[in-house]
């Protein structure tokens, strides 16, 4: 905890150098001090562990700086060996299993701001002259596990150097903020304090980390508000070791991005060929059907589970929002004909129209993808009935109740409830309390009831995910993917 020069006798712990000479007097090959005084800064610990490692007495004691992320193995005479901390390679691996940019950016923060003790953080992507707002995290204002309700926020600003974030992105350099309110003289940008004003929270150290593509051109800002002292609880300078691991890990924020960008790409492209045969099935709708069925889900998994397992809810709350976006690719095997007939269909009509399911499931089995069984299950089962009196048959009957799978008793609420809230040729749009009380009276009938029950607890929700994915005129991104 302390060394001999700062002890105060009658504080308990220890100084270093007493566990030294101990080690020494039994024997000890190798010791690793851990505890240290919270206080010290990484600089100090920097310093202290070279000192330890060139401390050896009786040509046999080695002693380190505990550090996490440290492994000790078998090597040689020596009997062990440190190796550097793993954390990004670790992290990395982990990120590697999400395919949803929203999931993506919800883990990049959350590792930011735990190497750095942030309270809060946002990340910011490039949009032509704007930085848009896309993910944050407020441990003081809202819990971490609530920031999904904020992905969906459409907010921007123009990137100018008058601001911490635009600088930050047009000088393509970090800027490392002990106090945002005492800003170096004579500092091209200044503090905008109406967030604090208006929320009530106050920021103090800011840490903002430009992030760049492979052609060297800033895609995005990663901004860190307030590191905590965890003894006092209170905000403190970031310090160089924390700057110098944000600057590792915004390294691998653009690769992570662009994986997963290729990965909705491929999608869009999917979506495309379905366009051209109907003129509703456009990525916007694809997008809105998978949100709503992302939300969903997860406020199915967290009120199942008593203690949630958040890390699996996660994982499967991005793999149904992809698959969700692919429930009616096997209309791309449908006749212009019935797709686009402005009246009724005739029932053989409807029965052509209504092996759509079939195709779609045809189609994604080739996927090698990790979504490929849910996708097919959704793709094929959305037009279930909860009652039994749905599509497809499967050995003859149709599917009823739980023996339908979860994704697709989803998927069939938030695809119904995104026709009904959009406009078509033939009809006005309902609004979002219509058409939730249309689920509610066909809770038990068409739908999954509990489901219906955890739509209703996300209607805060559903104005972001439309304002987020709005319709748009043919020629003007109907059939593309928002950048």
């Amino acid at each position: 905890m302390y060394g001999r020069e700062d002890y105060v006798p009658g504080w308990g712990h220890s100084a270093w150098e007493d566990w030294v000479d101990a080690a020494a007097r039994a024997g000890v090959r190798n010791l690793a001090l851990t505890h240290h005084e919270p206080r010290r800064s990484d600089r100090e610990l920097d310093t202290l562990d070279y000192r330890l490692r060139h401390i050896v007495q009786s040509g046999q004691l080695n002693v380190y700086a505990a550090r996490e992320g440290m492994h000790f193995a078998p090597s040689g005479p020596i009997p062990f060996t440190r190796f550097g901390s793993d954390w990004l390679l670790l992290f990395l691996e982990e990120i590697a299993r999400y395919r949803d940019v929203n999931a993506v950016l919800d883990r990049i923060l959350a590792k930011a701001r735990e190497i750095t003790h942030a309270d809060a953080g946002t990340i910011f992507l490039v949009e032509g002259n704007d930085l848009v707002f896309a993910y944050t995290h407020n441990d003081s204002l809202f819990p971490v596990d609530n920031s999904y309700k904020y992905a969906y926020a459409t907010a921007r600003m123009p990137m100018l150097k008058h601001s911490i974030a635009g600088y930050a992105a047009l000088a393509k350099d970090s800027l490392n903020l002990a106090d945002v309110r005492r800003l170096p003289p004579g500092a091209p940008y200044s503090f905008n304090s109406s967030f604090d004003e208006r929320t009530g929270y106050r920021t103090v150290s800011m840490l903002t980390l430009p992030f760049f593509d492979k052609m060297g051109h800033v895609s995005g800002i990663l901004q860190l508000i307030n590191s905590m002292d965890p003894r006092t609880g209170k905000p403190c300078p970031f310090t160089a070791s924390m700057e110098f691991n944000a600057r590792l890990l915004a390294r691998e924020v653009s690769s992570a991005l662009e994986h997963s960008a290729l990965e909705r790409k491929s999608i869009y492209g999917i979506l495309r060929m379905a366009a051209i045969h109907d003129p509703f099935e456009t990525g916007p709708h694809a997008e809105r059907v998978g949100a709503v069925a992302a939300e969903l889900y997860q406020n199915w998994a967290e009120k199942r589970e008593e203690t949630p397992d958040r890390d699996r809810i996660r994982y499967e709350k991005n793999r149904i929002r992809l698959a969700a976006m692919l429930h009616d690719i096997g209309k791309v095997g449908i006749s212009d004909l019935i797709l686009k007939k402005p009246g009724k269909l005739t029932d053989e009509e409807f029965a052509v129209m209504r092996g759509h399911a079939e195709i779609g499931a045809s189609i994604l089995a080739e996927d090698a993808s990790d979504i490929s069984g849910l996708s097919q299950d959704i793709a094929l089962h959305h037009h279930q009935k909860w009652n039994g009196r749905g599509y497809p048959a499967v050995d003859g009957k149709e599917l009823s109740g739980e023996a339908i799978p979860l994704g697709a008793r989803i998927v069939a609420i938030a695809d119904v409830f995104d026709a009904l809230v959009s406009p078509r040729c033939y009809k006005k749009s309902w609004s979002f309390t219509e058409a939730l009380a249309l689920l509610s009276r066909e809770a038990g009938e068409h739908f999954d009831p509990h489901l219906v029950q955890c739509m209703a607890e996300i209607r805060d929700l559903l104005p972001l995910i439309y304002e987020r994915f709005p319709d748009m005129p043919p020629g003007e991104g109907g059939e593309g993917a928002p950048t």
